[in-house]
C-alpha cells in the first residue's frame, strides 16, 4: 500500500482518526486487588444505551461550528448527533446544541453567602481544554460539604443546582448538563466558569473556582491500553479495549496465565491505520517473544507468531512493515527483563525491519541503527524517530527520512541529547514538525520494574520493585532542535505545582494523535499522581498508573509551552495501572451509507450533512470540489477557504493522515 493510498478497512464501522499511543515497559506484573469498577463518566453513559453505548444515538458531535477530526467513542449509528440514545444524552437541536441553554434546578441559592471557610478544588485543574463528547468530570475538593451550590457558565449557558453531597468531597456533572455545556461553547476563548461552594455542619466554605475550556471536537471509537492487575484478567497483563464514555473497558488480548508468571499478552504497538498490533508474548522464566495481529474486527486475528522485538516495534502506518526495537545488553534477570539501556527484552537484539504479516526480513537501505530504541514512525510515514543507543547511550534522540517506494532511510540527524537524562519514548505530532517525549532518570526507560533476580512474594505474588523514576514530558521542534518542557501538562504553572499531591515528574510514555482536532494535538500519557482525593495511592504503587490526556495547541512560538493541563481518561479501572494507551481505526464505510464526517468513509467524503441529525452519505458531491472539514486531502490546497468548509470560513490544513483540520482553537 503507497503511504498516500486512503486506508480501506472494510464496511460497518467508523474511521477512526483518534489518539494513537506510544508505550509502556512491563510485563505481566503484580497481582493487585480489583473490584472491577471504572471512572465514573456520569449518569446516563452505560454500555448499550448511554450516551456512546452500542445501539445508542447519543449525542456529541455538533455540526454546526464543530469539530468531529479527534475520533474516539463509538456505539450506535448516529455518533454526531439525531435520536437520544436509551437513557443518555439528548442529541443536537437543528441548531447543533444539546439540551436547553440556561438550567436551574436550585431552588433557594441564598443560603450560600456569607462564607469563610477554606476550601480547596482538587480535580479538574484550572485551564483544562476537554473535547466534546466525553461525560462530565468528578468534581473534588478537600472541604467536607454536606451541600453544595455549584454554576456552571460561559457566554450562552448556564448551570446552577444545589445536590446533597452524601460523600462529602465529590460532585458528578451530568453527562446531559455537560455535554449541553459544549455545544454551547464557543471553543477555548469561551471558557465554562465552574464555581462551587459547600456548606459544612451550617458554615459556608468559600467558593472555589476553575475555568475549564472546551476544543470544539468530538471523541469517537477505541482505546486499547496495557493493563496490570484487571480483573477482567484475572489480575494477568493483558491489553484492555476501551470505548470512552463506557463505565468500564472489555478484555481485547491477553493469555491464560498466573500473574506475575503468565503467560500473558501485554506490551504491544499498534499502526496509525489501526490495521495491525503487534505484542509481546511472556511467560516466566525465559518465554518471550513477539506477534503481530489483525485488528479490524471486533476481536484480534494472530498474523505472525515468533517475530523479535515487536511489542515495541515502529510499525508503518499502514500496517505493512515494522522496525523492531533493538535492545543492546541480556536483561539481568531471566523472570524479568530489565537491563540499562534496554526497553525490557530477555535477549539482545538488533533493529531491523520485517514484513508484519510474513515476519520475513526486509533490505532497508540506508538504515544504520543496530540498536534503535522505541522507533516510531510519523503519520504520514515520511520520518522516523528513535532512540540510537549505539550513538548517544540511551541520551539522545534521532530522526531520519524514509521513502516507502524504494523502503529507503536517509538524512539521519540527532535532534536531541542530554548529558544525564535520558530519552524516552519518542512520538510525532501530526504534521511530523514536532516529537514529543520524556527525559527519564532510568536507563531502562521505565517508570519502574521489579528487582533484578527477584521473586514474586508466595502469599502475595507481589514482586520487589526498584525506586520509582521519574519523568518530564518535552516537545521538541525538528527542524531546529528547540526544546520545550510540557510545563502545564506535567502539572507546573509559573514554576509552581498545581498537583493536590505535588507528585509532579511522574509523567512516562508519551502518545500523540495523528490529526488535529478543534484547533489542537491531542497527546496521551501515563501518570502516577493522584486522582484528586479518589485515587491518592502513593507513586511507588503500581496501581497509581493511570492514563492522562492533554490538549497541544497548534502554531505555538518556538519556547512557548504549547500544552494544557490533562484530564484523567474517563472509563479506566480504578484498581488496576493502567499504561500505554493506542486507539484503533474501525472499518470505513463505502460510498451510499450514513456518515457523520468524511474520516469514515473509505473515499474520504461525506456529503449532504443534515445539519439536524449530523448525518451524510458518504461520497463526494462534484459540484464541491475541495474538501470541506474531516475530508480526505493530500495537500492544504485541496482543503475548502470558504464558508462551504463546514467550520463558518476557518482555515483548514491538511494533516495527520490527510484530512482537512483546523490548525488553531479561535
Amino acid at each position: 500500500m503507497k503511504p498516500d493510498t486512503w486506508i480501506k478497512r472494510g464496511t460497518g464501522g467508523a474511521f477512526l482518526i483518534g489518539i494513537i499511543g506510544a508505550a509502556a515497559a512491563a510485563a505481566c506484573s503484580a497481582g493487585t486487588k480489583d473490584d472491577g469498577s471504572g471512572f465514573s463518566s456520569g449518569t446516563g453513559s452505560t454500555p448499550g444505551g448511554g450516551m456512546f453505548g452500542t445501539g445508542g444515538n447519543g449525542g456529541g458531535n455538533v455540526p454546526n461550528g464543530g469539530e468531529g477530526g479527534l475520533i474516539i467513542g463509538g456505539g450506535g449509528d448516529n455518533p454526531g448527533g439525531g435520536n437520544n440514545g436509551a437513557g443518555g444524552t439528548p442529541g443536537p437541536d437543528s441548531d447543533g446544541h444539546i439540551g436547553p441553554a440556561t438550567i436551574n434546578n436550585c431552588a433557594d441559592a441564598s443560603k450560600f453567602t456569607g462564607g469563610g471557610g477554606a476550601n480547596k478544588l482538587l480535580y479538574p485543574y484550572d485551564g483544562t481544554v476537554f473535547p466534546r463528547g466525553l461525560g462530565g468530570p468528578l468534581m473534588m475538593w478537600d472541604g467536607q460539604a454536606d451541600q453544595i451550590l455549584i454554576t456552571a457558565k460561559s457566554s450562552k449557558f448556564s448551570y446552577t443546582d444545589c445536590p446533597q453531597t452524601p460523600d462529602k468531597v465529590r460532585f458528578q456533572i451530568p453527562d446531559a448538563v455537560w455535554a449541553g455545556a459544549g455545544s454551547w461553547s464557543d471553543g477555548p476563548a469561551d471558557p465554562l466558569v465552574v464555581t462551587i461552594t459547600g456548606i459544612s455542619g451550617g458554615t459556608v466554605l468559600a467558593p472555589v473556582t476553575v475555568n475549564l475550556q472546551f476544543a470544539l471536537a468530538t471523541l469517537k471509537g477505541a482505546i486499547y491500553y496495557n493493563t496490570y492487575g484487571s480483573k477482567l484478567a484475572a489480575n494477568n497483563g493483558a491489553v484492555l479495549k476501551l470505548i470512552p464514555g463506557q463505565s468500564a473497558p472489555t478484555l481485547f488480548l491477553t493469555d491464560n496465565g498466573v500473574a506475575p508468571l503468565g503467560p500473558c499478552r501485554s506490551c504491544h504497538a499498534l499502526s496509525a491505520s489501526g490495521m495491525v498490533m503487534t505484542a509481546n508474548h511472556h511467560t516466566y522464566p525465559g518465554f518471550y517473544e513477539s506477534e503481530s495481529y489483525d485488528v479490524t474486527g471486533p476481536t484480534p486475528t494472530l498474523i505472525k507468531a515468533g517475530i523479535p522485538e515487536a511489542g515495541f516495534a515502529g510499525i508503518y502506518p499502514d500496517g505493512s512493515r515494522l522496525i523492531t526495537n533493538g535492545p543492546p545488553n541480556p536483561s539481568q534477570s531471566i523472570f524479568f527483563p530489565t537491563a540499562p539501556g534496554d526497553v525490557t527484552a530477555l535477549v539482545p537484539s538488533t533493529s531491523k525491519m520485517l514484513d508484519s504479516h510474513t515476519g520475513a526480513e526486509m533490505a532497508a537501505n540506508g538504515w544504520n541503527a543496530p540498536h534503535a530504541q522505541m522507533p516510531m514512525f510519523s503519520p504520514d510515514g515520511k520520518h522516523i524517530v528513535y532512540n540510537d543507543y549505539d550513538k548517544g547511550q540511551g541520551h539522545s534522540l534521532w530522526v531520519a527520512d524514509y521513502d516507502y517506494a524504494s523502503n529507503t532511510f536517509s538524512n539521519q540527524r540527532q535532534i536531541y541529547t542530554d548529558g544525564t537524562l535520558y530519552a524516552a519514548w519518542p512520538f510525532f505530532t501530526p504534521d511530523a514538525k514536532q516529537v514529543v517525549f520524556t527525559t527519564d532518570d532510568r536507563a531502562d526507560f521505565t517508570s519502574q520494574v521489579p528487582t533484578p533476580l527477584a521473586l514474586p512474594d508466595p502469599v502475595t505474588g507481589q514482586l520487589a520493585l526498584t525506586p520509582c523514576g521519574h519523568g518530564h514530558l518535552v516537545v521538541i521542534d525538528v527542524a531546529t532542535g528547540q526544546q520545550t518542557n510540557m510545563d502545564l501538562a506535567n502539572g507546573y504553572k509559573g514554576g509552581q505545582s498545581y498537583l493536590p499531591g505535588n507528585d509532579n515528574d511522574r509523567e512516562f510514555f508519551p502518545t500523540v494523535s495523528p490529526i488535529a482536532a478543534g484547533g489542537f494535538y491531542w497527546a496521551m500519557f501515563t501518570s502516577r499522581r493522584t486522582y484528586g482525593n479518589l485515587w491518592q495511592k502513593n507513586v511507588e504503587d503500581q496501581t497509581s498508573k493511570k492514563i492522562w490526556v492533554t490538549a497541544i495547541s497548534i502554531d505555538q512560538p518556538a519556547g512557548v509551552d504549547p500544552s494544557h493541563p490533562a484530564f484523567l481518561l474517563p472509563g479506566q479501572e480504578i484498581e488496576s495501572g493502567n499504561v500505554r494507551a493506542f486507539a484503533a481505526l474501525e472499518p470505513c464505510k463505502e460510498d451510499g451509507q450514513k456518515c457523520s464526517a468524511g474520516s469514515e468513509c473509505c473515499k474520504g467524503f461525506c456529503s449532504n450533512i443534515d445539519p439536524t441529525t449530523g448525518q451524510g452519505t458518504c461520497g463526494k458531491i462534484e459540484v464541491n470540489q475541495c474538501a470541506r472539514l474531516d475530508d480526505k486531502c493530500t495537500t492544504d490546497q485541496d482543503c475548502c477557504t470558504g464558508a462551504d468548509n463546514g467550520v463558518a470560513g476557518r482555515t483548514l490544513h491538511c494533516l495527520g493522515l490527510g484530512i482537512c483540520s483546523l490548525t488553531n482553537a479561535k
